[in-house]
């Protein structure tokens, strides 16, 4: 295995992270949405950064198995600005091994011109077919719920937690509202203009999102499981557990995934 990283004179290898993801509940067969910062683990050993990225990329593989899929993030907010989005081209915004795996052999992007996502796996086609929403009924954050999928952060804190965008939409959440964004999108040869909905916040600083709650009740509910590999961490929670806990949460506060601000005054 391919020694990735050096932290503190010890070696981290493919394998290192084989058995973290294992720790964390990861099993052959499963669906994980991959969030990550592979800058946090160490120092950075393999000059080639292809191979390091697909070491990073195979320990996700490996861990899952051949009936397994993995889907990562590759939003691109520049449709939202006035620019054209083309699925094939357009740079993920979201990490450099993100936008790495989107060019792999076998991962497909969906058409959403801002929060697409690459996927390669069993389940890979559920996740191209989704709805012109972002986060709300037919997105992929309810098709990966639905498939009772694990979200992984791989590095990330848990602040990157897109999916609790989902669980405001569906809770009806009242410091966010529904935003109408139309342009251009390039699907191969195909290229046609249409819109797409966002649940926005507005820009004021009244509603800043805020996840340190919910994520230690995770926590300590044993729901959020989290192992050190390096100077990171590594953590895993069930898509429907932290579904059905943020919306109980938002049932008791309707501010709780927010900074205190005026909203909540």
């Amino acid at each position: 295995m391919n020694e990735l990283y050096i932290n503190e004179g010890r070696a981290i290898t493919e394998m290192d992270f084989i058995n973290a993801l294992q720790s964390v509940g990861i099993k052959k067969g499963d669906t994980i949405f991959v969030h990550s910062d592979i800058r946090v683990f160490g120092k950075i050993v393999i000059a080639n950064k292809k191979t390091f990225l697909r070491s990073l990329v195979n320990a996700l593989q490996d861990s899952i198995g051949n009936e397994g899929t993995v889907v990562m993030p590759t939003f691109s907010y520049s449709f939202c600005k006035n620019k054209e989005y083309d699925k094939l081209e357009t740079h993920s915004t979201v990490g450099v091994l993100t936008d790495f795996f989107r060019t792999e052999e076998g991962v497909r992007r969906s058409s959403h011109p801002i929060f697409s996502v690459a996927a390669r796996g069993k389940n890979a086609d559920d996740f191209m077919r989704i709805s012109k929403d972002s986060f709300g009924k037919g997105t992929v954050f309810e098709t990966l719920r639905r498939l009772n999928g694990k979200i992984v952060f791989l590095g990330a804190d848990f602040s990157a937690c897109t999916f609790i965008h989902h669980i405001e939409q569906m809770h009806g959440v009242a410091y966010r509202f529904i935003k109408v964004f139309e342009g251009l999108v390039v699907d191969g040869k195909s290229k046609y203009r249409d819109s797409y909905t966002f649940f926005v916040r507005p820009l004021d600083g009244t509603a800043e999102n805020d996840f340190s709650v919910i994520e230690q009740h995770l926590k300590s509910s044993g729901l959020l499981s989290d192992v050190a590999v390096g100077r990171g961490h590594i953590m895993s929670v069930s898509a429907k557990q932290l579904y059905n806990m943020g919306m109980k949460m938002l049932d008791t506060d309707p501010h709780c995934f927010i900074k205190d601000s005026a909203v909540r005054e």
